[in-house]
């Protein structure tokens, strides 16, 4: 039987609708025709069984740390999920609630009232609290107790803690010569629909002490091509010294080898940059990922803080908006580089939708995807690939490469290609990438400047895309030239 889950975020009430994990189908209506939608009365769902199925088996390979922290008992019967369209990102209700900026005495009062006692401590004030076992309907009761907490107003945020897993777009069909994103030579496309990367690099190639931080499924901190760069990586998802993936995770690592790969065979934009390395997430052995808010979260304090990252890169999103990772975003914003703020890139997200959270928040890069012909990438487009599209709408700030993108690739029978490269990398997360080496561009030469100066930059100088010569719901303000940005970085006082 479906519920609605409400909480706060943002001082506003949010209400999700959550489902039995096999129960109905996870699909949601069909999408309107217009505005880059579907066809009419088209649905994308996934049976509720296999579906179902494929979530337990996803759980039950979470490691103890995880699970034993989030539930109390994890099972098949009690787990609720949210229905959702394929390609989007499904979001599991745990029996543990984040609490941020609570003193002493509000975790005394939850305690005697709801039972809830601590399950870890993270930095920055957040603390994840569990149900106790004895709780007959943990769901009902965390998001009461989460509601009770913030109402008191003693606190700075207070939500039910949210799994969520990932779906991804699948590779590019066929293959291209060539690092496109970087120089195109319009072979297929148009020429010069790229980053301007061969011009930018007359500028600044990057240095060394800008960091970028790629927080995702891990990155292979051993690989050739990017090893040079690496100066900083963790694991918050099995609590490893390094960020290294399990298995076939071989996103993060992509979308490394775009920031700062340091070989001709897949060079990155930014190749003179550092790397850092976090692990938020977990591989679910179909064609996704799975993260919490409460790691991410911390994940995300820790790279700006303890890391020192000038970038952080999230080719991630979808799902509610918490407070949680919208505090410590914010704080990377304005504590982050000493007090001139660390730039925020975030993936617009693929479902030719409305942006995603965390994309859907102000004063972060929003980044959608463009293919070889300059085009937004929509299942309709020149591209051909018509199970994909990037999304847009209010949020959404600029464009980069996002079709058939050459880069780096966990090597072996576990990428996706073998080898130590695959020219198949796609999604508005293969776009994010670009923009977080623009950025660092920019931060080589101008490491004065405030993180919003920045921001603002790229916007200010990306080459225009359609009609319009303003910010539109379907390009942002263009598609990032990093050559433009560098020249107007010169000149900025």
């Amino acid at each position: 039987m479906s519920r609605t889950i409400v909480y706060y975020s943002g001082n506003k009430k949010v209400k999700l609708q959550v489902q039995g994990l096999f129960e109905g189908r996870q699909a949601t209506r069909p999408k309107r025709a217009g505005a880059g939608g579907d066809e009419p009365g088209v649905r994308f769902g996934m049976r509720p069984q296999s579906a179902g199925r494929d979530v337990a088996g996803l759980l039950r390979a979470q490691p103890e740390s995880l699970t034993a922290s989030r539930f109390r008992s994890w099972s098949e019967t009690d787990t609720m999920i949210t229905a959702v369209d394929k390609g989007r990102t499904s979001v599991i209700p745990t029996d543990s609630l984040v609490v941020a900026g609570a003193k002493a005495a509000e975790l005394k009062w939850v305690r005697q009232q709801y039972g809830l006692v601590v399950s870890r401590e993270g930095s920055h004030g957040k603390v994840l609290l569990i149900a106790p076992g004895d709780a007959g309907d943990a769901i009902s009761l965390i998001a009461d107790a989460s509601r009770a907490l913030y109402e008191r107003g003693n606190v700075a945020s207070a939500h039910p803690n949210f799994l969520r897993v990932v779906q991804r777009p699948g590779p590019a069909a066929g293959t291209v010569t060539g690092q496109w994103g970087l120089d195109n030579p319009g072979t297929p496309g148009i020429v010069g629909a790229d980053t301007a990367a061969i011009a930018a690099w007359t500028i600044t190639e990057g240095v060394p002490s800008i960091r970028v931080a790629v927080l995702d499924e891990g990155v292979d901190s051993l690989h050739p091509f990017l090893q040079p760069a690496m100066v900083a990586e963790r694991d918050f998802v099995d609590d490893n010294a390094h960020a290294r993936p399990d298995g076939d995770d071989a996103h993060g690592t992509a979308c490394a080898g775009i920031i700062c790969s340091r070989n001709a065979a897949a060079r990155g934009l930014a190749p003179g940059v550092s790397l850092v390395g976090v692990r938020i997430a977990k591989g679910d052995g179909v064609d996704g990922w799975i993260f919490d808010d409460f790691n991410t979260a911390d994940a995300i304090d820790w790279s700006w803080d303890d890391a020192k990252s000038d970038v952080l890169s999230n080719s991630w999103g979808g799902g509610p908006p918490v407070d949680v990772i919208t505090q410590a975003f914010g704080r990377a914003r304005t504590q982050g580089r000493g007090g001139k703020g660390a730039v925020v890139v975030v993936a617009a997200g693929n479902a030719q939708s409305q942006v995603s959270y965390p994309g859907s928040l102000t004063e972060v890069l929003t980044v959608g995807a463009s293919n070889q012909w300059d085009e937004r990438k929509t299942k309709t487009s020149a591209d051909g690939e018509n199970w994909w599209g990037s999304n847009f709408g209010r949020g959404l700030d600029l464009m980069a490469p996002g079709v058939k993108i050459l880069t780096t690739d966990i090597s072996g029978a576990r990428g996706y290609a073998p080898g130590l490269t695959t020219p198949t990398f796609n999604g508005t997360s293969s776009a994010t990438p670009f923009v977080a080496a623009a950025a660092a561009l920019v931060l080589s030469i101008r490491p004065d400047l405030s993180e919003a100066k920045t921001r603002k930059l790229l916007t200010a100088t990306c080459d225009q895309m359609g009609t319009t010569t303003n910010w539109s719901q379907f390009h942002g303000y263009g598609r990032v030239n990093a050559f433009r940005a560098l020249r107007a970085a010169r000149k900025l006082t």
